[in-house]
């Protein structure tokens, strides 16, 4: 038996043996299993769970161990889960509550929806005529490009840069009339999340007006 514990067995003893009144007493066990005991937590169970007990062996109570570096950043993860969780649900709120506001009806948004995709629909319909006669150009141009370098002469510059330039008008045209199909595609999308929210929340509205008369009728 080590001196330490021999001593610490000694003044339990004699505590008990005087009868004096009961003193506290901190024990903990460390990380290679050994316990300690005495008036303070000793360090090398900084880690550990600390009991208190009386000089008569009655046990007081207890403190946690602290958490270990591994709960803390578990801890400190859910806190932010917690808090984006929270900013989310504002968020979404703020949003709700425009929605609301902005719309009196479904067919409201139905209405904005279409207006907007007709607006692009003209405007591609104003590019795709322009394309058509820049091609038609264009095919001129390049039977020009091709009776002149019959016989392998050579291309004269002129007709080079037409072609170039036509080319160029074109390669516009294509990509603008590309890029205004996609934002109506992206236009469907939003109106109809936003026509499927609206929804949601006005039959959340009408199921909590129908639930006051019944809760104020008890």
């Amino acid at each position: 038996m080590k001196p330490t514990l021999l001593f610490t067995l000694f003044v339990l003893f004699s505590v008990l043996a005087t009868g004096l009144p009961a003193k506290t007493i901190k024990k903990c066990k460390d990380a290679q299993g050994r316990w300690h005991y005495g008036d303070t937590a000793a360090e090398a169970c900084e880690r550990s769970k600390i009991i208190e007990m009386t000089t008569r062996g009655a046990k007081k109570g207890e403190t946690a161990a602290p958490p270990t570096k591994e709960e803390l950043a578990d801890l400190e993860r859910r806190k932010k889960e917690i808090e984006e969780k929270k900013r989310l649900a504002e968020e979404q709120a703020k949003k709700d509550r425009l929605l609301l506001s902005t719309y009196g009806h479904e067919k409201d948004i139905i209405y904005v929806r279409d207006r907007k995709l007709a607006r692009l629909e003209s405007s591609i319909k104003a590019s795709e005529e322009t394309l058509k006669s820049l091609r038609a150009t264009q095919a001129r141009v390049e039977k020009q490009a091709a009776a002149e370098q019959r016989g392998g002469k050579k291309l004269s510059k002129d007709t080079a840069l037409n072609l170039e330039r036509i080319q160029t008008q074109v390669s516009r045209h294509e990509a603008a009339i590309a890029q205004k199909r996609q934002e109506q595609d992206l236009i469907k999308e939003k109106y109809e999340a936003e026509l499927k929210r609206y929804r949601e929340l006005k039959r959340r509205q009408l199921s909590e007006q129908a639930a006051k008369p019944a809760a104020a009728a008890k």
